[in-house]
């Protein structure tokens, strides 16, 4: 199975309006001629009934589900921890910082 074709369909329809509305309303064999889909696959979102993309996105995952298939997620980027932030006034509490005021204690009534 081509699940990252999968993929790709999915995620134009959430990156491209245009081609989600083509998706979801009635144009679906033209927007899949340029995904490299397998026949299976093909049959399978063509029968799709959805009004939104993510209840066609629901649909075409109990499809994988239900052929034993494990979904896999591409990766979409990797965490790199950051080292702690440092405060050029030292500690937090070390420095305070003094607002001015912008309204006259007569209108904060």
């Amino acid at each position: 199975m081509s699940q990252m074709a999968l993929h790709a369909l999915v995620g134009t329809a959430l990156t491209d309006p245009q081609f989600c509305n083509d998706l979801l309303n009635g144009k679906r064999h033209t927007v899949l001629a340029k995904f490299d889909l397998t026949d299976e696959e093909r049959e399978v979102v063509l029968v799709i009934e959805a009004k939104s993309i993510q209840e066609f996105a629901v649909h075409l995952c109990e499809w994988l589900e239900a052929q034993g298939s494990p979904i896999s997620h591409p990766p979409t980027a990797v965490v790199v921890p950051y080292p702690p932030l440092r405060s050029p006034f030292g500690s937090a509490s070390a420095k305070r910082i003094s607002v001015p005021r912008r309204y006259p204690h007569s209108l904060a009534r």
